[in-house]
């Protein structure tokens, strides 16, 4: 698991890079926001954890700007007793969780298990560069989305929730088209139309038989 950390006070950042690198976790730290929509990327990291009043700019705005790209790695923010109308920005602007200092290393690693989980089920990889939302049906190549039709959002779906196995043409149409009668070509077209807007092959085309997708 990959941990983002924006955390101004070295004593809290220690102890969480300190507690969950004990258990293989990756844990990138940074005291100062700016520096951190600078390099990071939070795409590639499986939870966010971020001071909610660092000097500068603090976690809300950085939270802002990832949510703005449409970036929704889950975010759980670290909050002092005092911070209650900060809390309210930041649901506003899209937390998911928080916990107040001083706070238990186990209930933090508790609160990030429950939100991964959840992403886990809702996010697949379907190769190192694209990640498809179950949930909501869209595809994302690193941060950007790419603008599929109605579809070709099912058909990926589809073939992602059977990944590995070979789905049969009959089966795709019913699918998509339901009590329609449609040919082969239809599908064909639609299949085309989904390919010519990845820059990744990784769809197989079983011949006379149906499609399917690798597991990564």
């Amino acid at each position: 698991m990959k941990l983002l950390l924006l955390e101004d006070d070295p004593i809290i950042a220690e102890q969480i890079r300190n507690y969950f690198e004990l258990f293989d976790h990756r844990v990138d730290h940074y005291s100062d926001g700016a520096q951190l929509l600078d390099e990071a990327n939070p795409a590639h990291y499986d939870i966010m954890l971020l001071d909610i009043n660092t000097p500068g700019l603090n976690g809300i705005e950085v939270l802002r700007s990832f949510r703005d790209l449409s970036i929704d790695t889950p975010a759980i923010f670290i909050t002092a007793m005092s911070d209650l109308d900060y809390l309210k920005q930041a649901y506003r602007f899209g937390c998911n969780d928080y916990v107040r200092k001083p706070f238990d290393i186990e209930e933090l690693e508790i609160r990030i298990e429950h939100l991964v989980k959840g992403r886990t089920e809702r996010w697949i990889a379907v190769t190192e560069r694209y990640r498809f939302d179950m949930k909501n049906e869209r595809l994302f190549d690193g941060e950007r989305e790419v603008p599929l039709g109605r579809k070709e959002r099912q058909l990926l779906h589809l073939l992602l929730k059977n990944r590995g196995h070979i789905v049969s043409k009959e089966r795709i149409k019913d699918y998509l088209w339901e009590d329609q009668e449609v040919c082969d070509n239809t599908l064909r077209t639609t299949m085309k139309k989904l390919r010519d807007k990845l820059e990744e092959n990784f769809i197989d085309n079983l011949r006379g038989v149906g499609y399917r997708i690798r597991h990564a």
